[in-house]
């Protein structure tokens, strides 16, 4: 009778078990289903572990809890755990919880009695914390930005006031041109850290001012996973 939170990679090249514990082969081995975004990403998860024949990767049901669950349709995905199954719950990539839906399955889970077990894991957000510089005292995840560039340079300008590190994603194929924008709504002075292609061997962070960005080649940040963050005056 247990939800268990499984890490994953930050990218499909690299070899799990370099960046998750052992004991997240004991817990996939013996889990009763697990909760994905999607089934493909599931199964690419699962493929990793060593089964013991005859069961194999393809064997293990599959739920989906994603953008498009309702919050009516979370009781039934803890009917099978309430019931004395163990079933884990995945991310694309990364942590569960963190940038994804899993926090309202997790609080449920609190609600209903059912045992919530987590794994350490690679997590992009805390990763670009640790190698920006910036402050890990006073922080905090703000996810993608707002869409609307009016309401999006309200909100950086905002936040740039507020003290403390502001961390933010957004979809790779928009991260150079989130990167212009915070260029154009941030002051010269705030110090600003772009970490993409984390845990790759292409991985690249850099601190520096927005003066020191805006006089600068912009990197190719094209469809590479990003994380963007920012501390103003206030630091």
């Amino acid at each position: 009778m247990t939800l268990h939170l499984l890490p994953n990679l930050l990218d499909d090249s690299l070899e799990h078990t370099s960046f998750v514990p052992k004991s997240v082969d004991a817990v996939v081995m013996t889990m009763d289903g697990l909760i994905a975004e999607s089934e493909k990403s599931a199964r690419a998860f699962l493929k990793r572990f060593s089964f013991v024949l005859p069961k194999s990767f393809r064997d293990v049901p599959i739920r989906l809890l994603n953008e498009h669950t309702q919050e009516s349709e979370l009781a039934a995905l803890l009917l099978p755990i309430e019931r004395g199954e163990s079933w884990g719950l995945v991310s694309d990539c990364g942590l569960p919880c963190l940038a994804d839906p899993g926090a309202n399955l997790v609080l449920l889970a609190h609600k209903h009695g059912v045992k919530v077990r987590s794994y350490p894991g690679p997590s992009s957000i805390i990763l670009a914390l640790q190698l920006s510089g910036l402050s890990g005292q006073c922080f905090a995840f703000h996810g993608y930005p707002e869409k609307e560039k009016g309401e999006m340079q309200r909100q950086v300008r905002m936040l740039e006031a507020v003290r403390g590190t502001h961390i933010f994603i957004e979809a790779p194929y928009r991260s150079l041109k989130f990167l212009e924008q915070l260029l154009g709504y941030l002051s010269d002075r705030t110090l600003l850290c772009i970490a993409s292609d984390l845990s790759l061997p292409t991985e690249s962070i850099l601190t520096q001012s927005v003066a020191d960005w805006k006089r600068q080649k912009m990197p190719d940040l094209h469809k590479h996973p990003a994380i963007f963050l920012f501390s103003g005056k206030n630091r």
